[in-house]
Parts: C-alpha cells; sequence; structure tokens
C-alpha cells in the first residue's frame, strides 16, 4: 500500500538532490563552464573540469572567479610565461576583463591547445587545459621548455608541483 508523503518530507528528500544543479551548470551548447574551486581543509585549489575540449568558436566561462582566483594565459606577455597556447591564439587575462559578478568569459577561435593558470595560485597547481578542436601548438611541448629562452617555467616551484599532484591524486580517490 503506498504510503503518503507530507510536504515537509518531500521538500527535505528532494532539496539535496536539487540543490548542486541550482548552484552549479555545466554550461550550455555554445558555452561551457568551469568552476575555480577550493577545500580549504586540504589547502587545494583547482578548476572544475581542470580539462576541458571544445570546437572552434565556443565560448568558456570560468565561475568562482574573486578578488584572488583568476583565469589567465600562458603567455609570454603575461608574467614572462613560456608560450602554451596556440601561437595565433590571443592571450586572456580575467584580471583585465573580469566582470564584476566572479565570473569571466572567452570565446576560443583558433584551434590548439591552451594551458591557463590562476594568480597567485599557480605554484598550488591551480592550472588547467583546454583542447579547442584537435590539440597542438606550444601547449604539447614539455613543461619548462621556455627556460632555454629564458621565460618563467610552468610551476615556478617543482617541489609544490609534486605536492599537488599527490594531492590531486587523493582528492581523485576520495570522491
Amino acid at each position: 500500500m503506498p504510503q503518503k508523503i507530507g510536504r515537509r518530507l518531500f521538500l527535505i528528500a528532494t532539496a539535496g538532490s536539487l540543490s548542486p544543479a541550482l548552484c552549479f551548470s555545466q554550461g550550455t551548447a555554445d558555452r561551457a563552464r568551469i568552476l575555480a574551486s577550493f577545500s580549504f581543509g586540504r589547502g587545494i585549489y583547482y578548476f572544475n573540469p581542470a580539462g576541458l575540449h571544445v570546437e572552434a568558436g565556443q565560448s568558456v566561462q570560468w565561475a568562482g572567479l574573486g578578488t584572488s582566483r583568476s583565469v589567465v594565459a600562458f603567455h609570454p606577455s603575461i608574467e614572462n610565461h613560456e608560450l602554451r597556447i596556440p601561437e595565433k591564439a590571443e592571450p586572456f587575462d580575467s584580471r583585465i576583463r573580469s566582470s564584476d559578478r566572479g565570473t569571466f568569459e572567452w570565446r576560443f577561435e583558433v584551434e590548439g591547445t591552451y594551458d591557463y593558470y590562476s594568480q597567485p595560485e599557480e605554484s598550488l597547481g591551480m592550472v588547467g587545459r583546454i583542447v579547442v578542436g584537435k590539440p597542438g601548438g606550444p601547449g604539447e611541448r614539455p613543461s619548462g621548455y621556455g627556460n632555454r629562452e629564458g621565460r618563467a617555467v610552468m610551476y615556478p616551484a617543482v617541489g609544490l608541483q609534486r605536492k599537488w599532484d599527490i594531492s590531486a591524486l587523493q582528492l581523485r580517490d576520495s570522491l
């Protein structure tokens, strides 16, 4: 025999399953969405997802940006970083073109691999990758190749990179 469920019990039962969907959207067909996030207890800063594939002409919106987190392309014109986006692509920097709502949006027109970071959390491993169409370009080279040209390497502190890699694996295993 079916049981009658009251309004209060129904709201309690469904609120937990609906709240994540209301808080973060994965985007739309013409715009993907990435969340800049952190775990205070573990000291982990990360982009979710850390890797994304989109087609040329598609936009990506980053959410969860604030006064400290940002989205910055690895490009020599920005803090002398090694080039890790396609040669013909324009570098992006949310510190220049950020909205007041903690979001930043960029349309990717040039096919290839784009690596980006959050400044100042780069040394903590807050980096991401977007592949537009087919992978290719300087972003596919090994990290640190630009050091021979006097460019800043992708991770300023290798020890912190290893610590982040281990933390990321622990995070993945706990999910």
